[in-house]
């Protein structure tokens, strides 16, 4: 039996039992295969190695990640691929934009609806836009607590000592990360391990989740700064990471999983910020040398950030309009105009005068030849992309092109899914950290978190830099804009404007982090001020009714006997715990 096929095969059975698609009392029919497999070196590095694929594509899917960040209205797209056009519409498209409301999009979380599947996708996964079959986070899940079933129970040596520990540690790292997205995302789910039961699993709570996810994570930094390794190049085709860099990776994952976990603007002062300054002071951005966690694509065989195929692609997907009129507020109308929005001259250097790759593209993607002002992340199209039919708020005229390292919308680059794709960067863990500190309060605190807004807001937008002197403000102010005023009411920006532009910024692409973002907010309306382009409307935080975690699928719950539920509309999410 080779070892893709014991991978792909055993893989699924596992998720069967320990995520229960199907019953618990199904007995696994391969366990002489597990056996044999499991004491062979060569099949454990591959469970890491599949275990990390299967966490990579799980967080870029368009059924997920790409739901929720249009759901977040940092993306936009009419097309309904993955479900996009459902669950980001809007119930009452002709009223007046500041009372858009989303009270009959709720996850639909029934066998009939054909929409359930993006609550399939976090879960046990399923098939993407290639028809191929992806894992969930059970999946991963899985496929690491087998590597360290045969690691810590089994006695299996990996070559020698060192390799044995590297394969321990990235399938120690895999579960806590894979406990960090059922947590963020669902109100309750099965913690589960190497030791577990799996006859006699019960649901913990949300909270709970996020504990034993922090509690893995903590073991997996652990052990990653105890021993010394690079991961083999193939685990994220083509990328290695040193124990040093994981060890960064995993403090950023835990400083996100209790700054994201809030389902809304009450949970945040719940948040111990302490601790998350903590994490994120050893986490990516830390020290000298920054990492970022990538992968590289190899279109659709195997790994695939869809997100990036689907929004780094001009005819795709584009940046909302929400985020576009805080680039360029004199030129981009939030909502998107039926006229068009004109080609951009914002302030800010990561969007310029809008221009982008040769003159040969101009017919097919509506855009201008780059000049000496092109911006490095967006760009700008005459093309009106979407269905007029399905609202012409989907629509935008700017696209997102930071990760198309071709310049030219190649179909052997980001474009056609292959290359080098992004699942979170520094810049993530420099602005959780500014957040962190901000909401601590205190002279250093606030000279650091200018620090660290201004690496990206300085640096790469060149705009004009926080200063200490700066107003803190709060959440409640809304985003600032590249011409130095809040979208609320025009008024100067305060530290946490200026924090919320970078988010929604250098947030777009890294999977559902702008969701995570959004949902923590409070519903800000802002716009239809005198000077102002566009109306009143909301600004920041999700549309109301908009859900803001998923319910367990209803695959487990019918094999439990359990009845259909559901977040969103009048119940955006549970209770805390």
């Amino acid at each position: 039996m080779s070892i893709n096929r014991f991978v792909r095969g055993f893989g699924a059975v596992t998720l069967i039992v320990a995520a229960s698609c199907h019953s618990l009392d199904i007995s696994n029919p391969n366990e002489p295969d597990k056996v044999r497999a499991l004491s062979d070196p060569t099949a454990i590095e591959a469970l890491d190695a599949g275990a990390m694929r299967t966490w990579f594509n799980a967080f870029t899917g368009l059924r997920s990640a790409g739901v929720l960040s249009t759901q977040a209205r940092a993306f936009a797209s009419s097309w309904n691929n993955g479900n996009l056009n459902f669950y980001s519409s809007i119930d009452n498209p002709t009223a007046a934009p500041d009372t858009w409301v989303r009270t009959s999009r709720s996850w639909q979380n029934d066998p009939s609806a054909a929409a359930r599947t993006s609550i399939d996708a976090f879960w046990g996964g399923g098939l993407d836009e290639s028809s191929s079959n992806r894992g969930g986070y059970y999946t991963s899940l899985s496929l690491a607590n087998l590597a360290l079933t045969a690691i810590r129970t089994q006695g299996v040596e990996i070559n020698n000592t060192a390799d044995t520990k590297r394969a321990e540690t990235v399938a120690a790292f895999m579960q806590g990360a894979s406990l960090m997205m059922l947590a963020l995302n669902y109100d309750k789910a099965y913690i589960v391990d190497e030791t577990s039961d799996l006859q006699s699993l019960q649901y913990s709570n949300r909270k709970e989740v996020r504990d034993a996810a922090i509690t893995k994570l903590q073991a997996a930094a652990t052990l990653a700064a105890a021993n010394t390794f690079t991961t083999p190049a193939a685990w994220a085709n083509g990328r290695q990471y040193t124990n040093t860099q994981l060890v960064k990776i995993i403090n950023t994952m835990m400083a996100m999983t209790l700054a994201y976990y809030p389902r809304n603007s009450t949970e945040v002062a719940a948040v111990n910020w302490s601790q998350v300054a903590t994490f994120a002071s050893n986490g990516m951005s830390s020290g000298t040398t920054p990492v970022d966690f990538w992968f590289v694509q190899d279109g659709y065989s195997a790994w695939i950030s869809e997100l990036m195929n689907w929004f780094d692609g001009i005819d795709g997907g584009r940046v909302h309009t929400r985020v576009a009129h805080f680039m360029d507020p004199a030129t981009q109308v939030d909502p998107w105009p039926t006229t068009g929005n004109p080609r951009p001259n914002s302030a800010d250097h990561r969007l310029g005068d809008g221009s982008f790759g040769t003159t040969g593209m101009q017919s097919g993607f509506g855009t201008v030849a780059a000049t000496a002002a092109a911006g490095s992340d967006f760009c700008w199209s005459s093309q009106a992309i979407m269905r007029p039919d399905r609202g012409s708020y989907h629509q935008s005229n700017i696209c997102f092109k930071r990760y198309d390292f071709s310049g030219t919308q190649d179909p052997t680059g980001t474009y056609g899914g292959f290359g080098l794709a992004p699942a979170l960067n520094a810049t993530v863990n420099d602005l959780i950290w500014a957040d962190a500190l901000m909401r601590q309060g205190g002279a250093t605190n606030i000279a650091n978190a200018v620090t660290l807004i201004n690496k990206t807001r300085v640096t790469r937008g060149q705009l004009t830099p926080a200063t200490a002197a700066t107003p803190l403000g709060s959440d409640a102010d809304g985003p600032c804009m590249s011409n130095g005023h809040l979208a609320t009411n025009n008024a100067a920006c305060t530290l946490f404007s200026m924090l919320m532009y970078e988010k929604d910024v250098e947030f777009l692409g890294l999977g559902p982090t702008p969701f995570y973002e959004e949902r923590r907010l409070p519903v800000i309306f802002g716009g239809g001020f005198a000077g102002d382009n566009s109306p009143r409307r909301v600004i920041a935080g999700l549309l109301p009714g908009t859900p803001r975690e998923m319910p367990v699928p209803y695959k487990e719950l019918g094999v439990k006997g359990e009845g259909l539920y559901t977040w969103g509309g009048a119940t955006p999410n549970s209770p805390a715990p």
